[in-house]
């Protein structure tokens, strides 16, 4: 699995640092990436599209194509463009696809971005998500599908709690509208990584 994924020991391109040890925030927030992480997000994240998939196969097999065609395109090339182009791991230079815990694989198509997301870019990011839960979601209720219904309910939140808790709180794109990071955490990451801080910084002024 380490093959599929950068080199843990070699800091981001953006960082300062010539090497991770000793770093401050090294076990406050999340940098690098593995097998395990990807596991982790994937058990995390694939139950409720497995209940949705199924609600929607139950009531016609033909109505789950657009919501796949969906599903790629928002998370495999819109998500990257508004979203993932601003965190400084889609930085990193000699890699044709992301190599993160989310959306492992999808092509970077566009340049890197430090600095925050745009109001149009959040927009994006949003209708994305609300389209994306919100497709099963109305099939599930147009097709009286009650349980199923509340199972993908639970399995929504749980998943975003979830998130919430064990990645997003750890995540160094604080672009994300959804990151969790502790402003003292952030702190000493710009400080670590002027690239950003002066994205950020640049970003405020405008």
């Amino acid at each position: 699995m380490k093959l599929m994924f950068l080199d843990p020991k070699r800091p981001l391109p953006t960082c300062a640092s010539t090497d991770c040890e000793d770093c401050p925030v090294q076990s406050r927030l999340h940098c690098h990436f593995n097998g395990q992480d990807l596991v982790r997000f994937l058990a995390i994240a694939f139950p409720p599209f497995i209940v949705g998939g199924l609600g929607i196969v139950r009531l016609n097999a033909w109505l789950l194509l657009p919501w796949v065609v969906l599903f790629f395109s928002y998370f495999g090339l819109v998500e990257i463009r508004v979203m993932c182009s601003h965190c400084p791991h889609y930085a990193e230079a000699g890699t044709k696809s992301i190599q993160c815990w989310a959306n492992y694989g999808s092509p970077k198509l566009w340049q890197y971005r430090p600095g925050p997301m745009t109001r149009g870019e959040k927009f994006v990011f949003y209708a994305g998500l609300v389209l994306i839960a919100g497709y099963p979601l109305a099939l599930l209720i147009a097709s009286a599908q009650w349980l199923l219904l509340a199972l993908f309910i639970v399995l929504v939140v749980a998943m975003g709690t979830a998130m919430r808790f064990t990645m997003c709180n750890q995540c160094m794109n604080f672009a994300c509208p959804l990151n969790q990071v502790e402003p003292g955490v952030r702190a000493i990451f710009f400080a670590r990584n002027p690239r950003v801080a002066q994205a950020w910084k640049s970003a405020s002024k405008q």
